[in-house]
């Protein structure tokens, strides 16, 4: 399926102030991939990190229990760095990734469900390594469907591609892992695949949130390198930890 162009801010502005916002806290791939993204973090030393693409500050409110790091976050989106800076302390700010480097330097940088949303997602990685000293990604991996598109979507990548892009923008041992096989992927990708976008945004009441932690449960049970989901740790060619 063929998508090219970008969403515009108020399309970001519209789904974080009505319809993302639970899904981030509360959908069990949105929860596994802070965890992996933790898991990724934990492989280097760092003491400040900034988050790429924040949206409403999940991941930046989960590791503010640390108090040994700075934390800080850019976003597309004016309504989701409103959000996070009145929630957790912080340097946050409104950044076209793909036209700026962001105003705030990092040991590391996480850039999390972003790319996939860029028209110029290479841009966007060299504009990131002007800041950060290693990098976390995730991306989706995977076909790109209509309810993909829905969400902003452009593009999926492959290990390769993902890999490829880094290097042309500078980044260096590169490690691209996958993940969601058997649980996730096929069988609830399928399934969401075919449901209608508010199966999965919107508010999350009692049933969504008891549906939603019995499958957080049993993604753990995913083989880790396998899978549409995509976890990439890199560096920049001047560590900054």
């Amino acid at each position: 399926m063929a998508h090219t162009a970008a969403q515009p801010a108020e399309f970001y502005d519209r789904e974080w102030a009505n319809t993302w916002h639970d899904m981030k806290v509360y959908s069990p791939v949105a929860r596994h991939t802070r965890r992996l993204i933790k898991s990724r973090l934990n492989r280097i030393e760092y003491g400040s990190l900034i988050d790429i693409g924040c949206g409403s500050g999940e991941l930046l409110k989960e590791l503010s229990l640390s108090p040994d790091v700075y934390l800080s976050g850019v976003d597309f989106s004016p309504t989701a760095i409103d959000q996070i800076s009145k929630q957790i302390e912080g340097s946050f700010a409104v950044v076209d990734i793909q036209k700026d480097v962001p105003p705030m330097k990092a040991d590391v940088g996480v850039c999390s469900e972003v790319l996939e949303h860029l028209d110029d997602d290479e841009a966007a990685l060299r504009n990131i390594g002007g800041s950060v000293g290693h990098l976390v990604i995730t991306v989706p991996s995977g076909p790109l469907n209509e309810a993909s598109v829905a969400m902003g979507h452009i593009r999926h990548y492959t290990r390769e591609s993902l890999r490829a892009k880094l290097e042309r923008a500078g980044y260096t041992d590169v490690d691209v892992r996958a993940w969601g096989m058997p649980f996730h992927d096929p069988f609830y990708a399928w399934i969401r695949s075919r449901s209608p976008q508010s199966a999965t945004t919107g508010s999350y009441g009692f049933g969504k949130r008891f549906i939603s932690a019995a499958l957080y449960t049993l993604f753990h049970l995913n083989v880790f390198d396998h899978g549409h989901k995509l976890v990439a740790l890199a560096h920049t060619a001047e560590d900054r930890t």
